[in-house]
Order: C-alpha cells, then structure tokens, then sequence
C-alpha cells in the first residue's frame, strides 16, 4: 500500500475537470478507513488535463488545507490521478530462458523490464504496469502453467502477462508541478479509469468480463476487465459537460442555468415522464422569466446521453471487446446521478449494467465521512487502494507476508 512517509496513513488527491477531492486514510482491522476530506472547485483543468499549472497549484492548496483542518493531520506526499486523452496501452506477454532451471528475482525482474522496455518513448513516461500472472514451461506443445508467485519455482522458460500503460510526459509533470508549489510529492499517479475500478468491481466481474465507466464533467474514463485482470483503459475526452452545453444551446441559457436544470429536473428518459409541466428559466443576459417544457428537457438530455453512450460502444467495439463483457457496465462519477442513466445505457447497449456500489469490504466509511459513498468520490476512492507494485517478487512460501494492501483486495474477492 503506498503511504506517506510516516508509514501510517495514505492520501489521494483527484483532480478533475469541475472539482477536486482530497481524502486521507488509515488501516483498520483489515480495511481502509477515511478520516479526512475536502473538496473545492477545480481551476485549469480542461477536459481532465491540466492547461494553468498556477491555477490548479492554488486550487490543490485550497482543498489540501480544508483536508488537513478537517483531521488536524498534514501530509507531504499523496497518490494522485491522471486523465490523458492520448494514453496509450499495451497487453504484453514476453518470455524468456531460466538458464539455472529454477526460477529466481533476477529473472522475474527481468522479463519485467524485458516487457516495459521501449513502450514509453521519447514522449512518453510509464505511469503503469500492472502483473496479471506468470507462465511457467509455455513452447508449442504446452501452454504452459499460470503462477501468481514464479520464485522458486522450476522451469525452463518464464512468461509473464502485464497491463502497461503510457501517458504523455508533459501532461505528467504538470501534475506533479501542481502538487509541489504545495510542496507536496506525487508518489504515484494512477490513470483515472483503473482508480475508479478499485472499490467497484468484484473478482467475479473482472473474471466475466466488465467495463467500469465513469463519467465526470469533462471526461469519460474506461477500464475493461477479463479473465481476472485488467485488459484496457481509455479515456473519452466528452462527459456530462456536454449534456449540460446542449441544454444552454438548445434554450439560449447560461451554462450555470442549464446546469441547474439538468439537476433539479432533468432526467435521462423521456418516456418515464408522466404528462407535462412547465419549467421557470431564464435565457442568457435577460432578466424575464421563460418558461419550458418538462419534456423537452428531458429529450435534450437523452439525445446528449446516448451521444455519449455511442463514443463508448465506438470505442469498445474498435478493440474488439464489447462483446466480451458478459457482467456488462458498472457506471460511476458525478454524470451518472442523473435518474434512469442505468437503463437508458441498459436500452442502448443491451448488456448487464448497474449503477456502482462502494465495496465496503474494502474501504469503511465512518458517520462523519458517509457522503463519501456518493459516485462522484469514485476516482479518489480508488487513489488509495490502488497498488501496482505486486508483482509476484515473493516466493511462494511467504504469500503470508504480503502487504496490507494485498491483504485487503484479498478480502474484497469475497464481495
């Protein structure tokens, strides 16, 4: 589990488009317990990449102190997320010779590197790379023997399966230039779409095939799932923003004002609307009071969501993947409150698909943090289970001595 340097607690700070969260967290009894938070608005965030590094510094400081008043603890590092447009990833499953015929670390972390190597390029930086398993013995006669714990072990040949993704290098220091004018240390940053994953997805779904989506003002954030592992991430540079700007077109409004409509009355379905009303508004640079109907409100706000839902069926359907998902979509984020967005997306993909639930098995919520069960906490949620660094470096006979973190996903299998 990644933790601050005093070794007793971890911070998450998510950075999105319209807001900012910071959570900060212990161990307890087996599970991650929140014990401070803060959220404020987001500043020089466009579509979920940083574009004014001094705006967002000045908005991280904001929320930052807010967080630390809320506990009286301060923090000098966190985990933080990154939402990239143009991130890249890849599915790797190098193998190479055991030249001793018993697998050791040196071997393990060299077919690691052997399946990093070369991915990022000169623009690019590494942010993760996530172990699925290891592949013991694999020619053309054998597929050989799958082991999450390779050390030790005797073999011939040395496989390994790895998630790795790639972000923009710029789009990376931006974020860690925001946190230090706090004088705060990005120990890690996690894409988006695999933190949201982390307190929503239950093993049997990963083993199914599942697509957690989450959908936040600016972005649209993916991770697919199947045979246990993660197999693809994407972000979708669109989110409820859009819904929000089709409702200010189509009655000449202000975004503010459309916004307010889309929360107070909107929903995502027309036809489960009974009858009609007229709703009070007011366009843009005018102080008269207009008025609408109900339901064409709503149908703006449908038409804008399936827009939505079909750049993720392009997108899942261009990798070939959408038909896979036999649990279906998970939906998350502030742009999934809306009413009937699960059965809008249900009608639209026809696939199994539920609005997200916070895995308590993983994660308790005191009293005084319970909104924190609400979507929009998903990504910041996630920051602090997130674990990348189990990479099967233990020998099989000390499992029993693997971090907090494993022993705690361990325990959310049987969610």
């Amino acid at each position: 589990m990644p933790k601050n340097n005093d070794g007793h607690y971890i911070v998450s700070i998510d950075i999105g488009s319209s807001k900012i969260v910071v959570l900060l967290a212990n161990e307890k009894d087996g599970r991650l317990e929140v014990f401070g938070q803060a959220r404020g608005k987001s500043a020089g965030v466009h579509k979920g990449e940083i574009v004014d590094i001094e705006a967002v510094a000045n908005a991280i400081k904001a929320v930052g102190e807010k967080a630390c008043l809320s506990c009286n603890t301060k923090f000098d590092g966190a985990v933080t997320n990154i939402s990239d447009s143009d991130i890249r990833v890849f599915n790797v499953n190098p193998h190479k010779h055991v030249e001793s015929g018993k697998v050791k670390e040196g071997d393990v972390k060299s077919i690691i590197k052997t399946a990093e190597a070369g991915k990022a390029g000169k623009a690019g930086r590494l942010i993760s790379s996530v172990t699925h398993h290891y592949v013991l013995n694999k020619d053309e006669h054998s597929s050989g023997v799958v082991v999450q714990y390779p050390i030790g072990e005797r073999a011939e040949t040395l496989g390994v399966n790895m998630h790795i993704v790639v972000a923009s290098e710029q789009k990376a220091k931006n974020i860690e230039r925001g946190l230090e004018r706090n004088d705060k240390k990005a120990l890690n940053l996690v894409p988006s779409s695999m933190a949201s994953s982390e307190p929503y997805l239950t093993q049997e779904q990963k083993d199914d095939g599942v697509c957690l989506v989450d959908i936040g003002s600016g972005v649209m954030d993916l991770s697919v799932f199947k045979g246990g592992g993660i197999c693809y991430s994407a972000v979708i540079p669109e989110g409820s923003d859009r819904v929000t700007n089709d409702i200010a077109n189509a009655f000449k409004t202000s975004f503010e004002e459309a916004e307010r409509l889309k929360i107070y009355k909107g929903r995502a379905q027309a036809k489960t609307l009974i009858g009609d009303k007229l709703i009070p508004f007011k366009q843009e640079n005018d102080d008269r009071q207009y008025y609408l109907s109900h339901r064409s409100l709503v149908e703006v706000i449908e038409e804008s969501y399936l827009e939505l839902f079909a750049l993720i069926k392009s997108k899942l359907e261009d990798e070939k993947i959408y038909r896979s998902l036999n649990s279906g979509f998970v939906l998350v984020g502030g742009g999934v409150k809306i009413k009937g967005c699960a059965d809008l997306m249900l009608s639209c993909f026809t696939r199994r698909t539920k609005i997200g639930c916070v895995n308590t098995d993983l994660i308790v919520l005191p009293p005084a943090h319970e909104n924190l069960s609400s979507l929009e906490y998903a990504c910041a949620l996630g920051l602090l289970l997130f674990n990348d660094d189990e990479r099967g470096l233990e020998e099989q006979q000390s499992i029993n001595k693997t971090s907090i973190m494993s022993k705690i996903k361990e325990m959310g299998r049987k969610f």
